[in-house]
C-alpha cells in the first residue's frame, strides 16, 4: 500500500482501511484475475489545464495497479454522508470501478455469484 498516513489522523487511516479491505475482498473473490493486484492511495491527481473533471481513480494496466485519489472522493461530488456505512459504500464504489476498468469488467460483475439476486 502506498500513501502516507499521519499518526492520529483517523479519517486517513479509515479511508486506507476501507480501500485495503475492499481490495483484499476483491482479490479473494477473484483470485486468478486479481492475484497480482497492486493499489495505492494518494491525495489527489495532477490537475491539467484541459481537465473538466477531477479523477477519483486511475488505472495502470502495465503495473496492474489502481490509484485511488482520496480528496476528490471525500470532498467532491457528494453531500456529507449521514453515517459510516454510507461513507464506506461511497469509497468502495470507486475501488470496484477502478478494479473493473483494470480487468475489463463492469463493477457489478465483480460481486461474487452467491451475493447476486437473479430474480
Amino acid at each position: 500500500m502506498a500513501g502516507l498516513f499521519r499518526v492520529g489522523d483517523s479519517r486517513l487511516a479509515s479511508f486506507g482501511q476501507i480501500v485495503s479491505g475492499t481490495c483484499d475482498y476483491l482479490k479473494e473473490a477473484w483470485p486468478e484475475e486479481l492475484a497480482k493486484l497492486r493499489w495505492r492511495i494518494i491525495d489527489a491527481p495532477a490537475i491539467k489545464d484541459s481537465t473538466q473533471e477531477v479523477a477519483r481513480w486511475s488505472v495502470n494496466k502495465e503495473a496492474f495497479e489502481i490509484t485511488i485519489y482520496r480528496l476528490p472522493i471525500e470532498r467532491m461530488g457528494h453531500s456529507r454522508r449521514p453515517d459510516a456505512l454510507d461513507e464506506r459504500m461511497h469509497i468502495e464504489q470507486y475501488v470496484f470501478t477502478a478494479v473493473g476498468e483494470l480487468i475489463g469488467k463492469d463493477p457489478w460483475e465483480l460481486i461474487p455469484e452467491h451475493y447476486r439476486n437473479d430474480d
